[in-house]
């Protein structure tokens, strides 16, 4: 059977959730699986800014789990692990 670019695993819908815990640490999340637990803020935004969210979008990022407790992000059809 042949692969279409529909059944490609890269086609897939991928999710970043980013997540304030309790104490003031951070989890991050891709795809519903852990990937990071326990950052301190001060971390952050250095393990967020790996997946494309630098700058500007980080706070925006930061604003919102400060606001509601986490945030879901919608990574760019682009985006590849390890790259």
């Amino acid at each position: 059977m042949t692969r279409t670019a529909k059944d490609s695993p890269y086609r897939k819908q991928r999710f970043l959730d980013v997540v304030k815990k309790a104490d003031g640490s951070y989890d991050v999340f891709l795809d519903d699986s852990p990937i990071r637990t326990n950052i301190p803020e001060e971390w952050l935004e250095s393990e967020v800014c790996r997946f494309g969210f630098c700058g500007e979008e980080y706070r925006s990022i930061l604003r919102e789990v400060s606001l509601h407790g986490r945030t879901r992000l919608t990574l760019s059809t682009q985006w590849r692990p390890n790259a």
